[in-house]
């Protein structure tokens, strides 16, 4: 069956390892835009984190951010559906971690807040520049609390698997979802239920559609829940294991225009 949703995740999918988008990703998206598919970003980043090249296109119709927190309609900007964190929850996560002196930050609204000290241990250098933009604030659990803000998604990041065991291990307990990235370094907290799967099904009733519908590619553990039921699904050549074992097809590498040879292969070859 000819999809009519594209859902694509960002890093180490339409993203190569210089944190870079190749042009044949760009061409590829183009030419689905052209066709009249439903182009939908779907990543763990906040709303504000779509790289600006695949941004300037002017061409994705919604996004989902924040590994499924929330899914906003690209032209009005508003918010189909979210999934967040209360600002208990949240400022309790935040405080169980705070000791650990562990890197944190917050997804709130669509954007990415890093704690201030962050930016002297590194961890700019550690990620990438789209970092830079990120606003700063001195104290988490302060921020959530004096705003009263829900919180879509909380990232911690560390160096050490025996801190990092510890933290996850108090966090266990509570109505939480983690998800292990970058080696099992770098973990994204979110609401319990909150999931790429789950929000491209709300998507799709939306829009009248199925997930049948739906050519779903990724490359990491937060892409397993809509591989798993997408109508059609492609695992990155660079994904793990559990991933490829998740999808139904494999395409090549981030670093080998991996993107764009499965759409092609997959999608636009189809429709011919």
């Amino acid at each position: 069956m000819k999809p009519k949703i594209i859902a694509f995740d960002i890093d180490g999918t339409t993203i190569n390892n210089y944190r870079k988008v190749d042009q044949s990703t760009l061409n590829a998206l183009i030419d689905l835009s052209k066709r009249g598919y439903i182009l939908v970003p779907t990543t763990g980043r906040s709303l504000d984190g779509i790289p600006k090249p695949i941004r300037d296109l002017n061409i994705c119709d919604y996004a989902i951010s924040s590994n499924g927190a929330r899914i906003t309609n690209l032209r009005t900007m508003e918010d189909i559906d979210s999934d967040l964190m209360s600002t208990e929850l949240a400022i309790k996560i935040v405080e169980i971690v705070k000791p650990y002196r562990v890197w944190t930050s917050l997804h709130i609204n669509g954007e990415c807040y890093d704690q201030s000290w962050l930016q002297k241990m590194g961890r700019r250098i550690l990620f990438h520049n789209d970092f830079k933009s990120h606003p700063t604030v001195r104290d988490l659990s302060s921020f959530i609390k004096d705003n009263n803000y829900e919180v879509e998604k909380i990232q911690i990041f560390t160096l050490s698997h025996r801190k990092l065991e510890r933290v996850l291990s108090e966090l266990e307990p509570l109505k939480c979802i983690s998800y292990p990235m970058s080696a099992n370094r770098y973990y994204e907290i979110t609401q319990e239920g909150a999931n790429k799967g789950r929000s491209l099904q709300i998507l799709c009733e939306h829009l009248g559609l199925s997930m049948d519908d739906v050519f779903a590619i990724g490359d990491d553990s937060n892409d397993i829940a809509m591989l798993k039921i997408a109508g059609i699904s492609v695992a990155m050549g660079n994904a793990h294991q559990a991933v490829r074992d998740a999808a139904q097809f494999q395409t090549e590498k981030n670093t080998e225009q991996g993107f764009a040879h499965a759409i092609y292969k997959y999608v636009i070859s189809e429709d011919s």
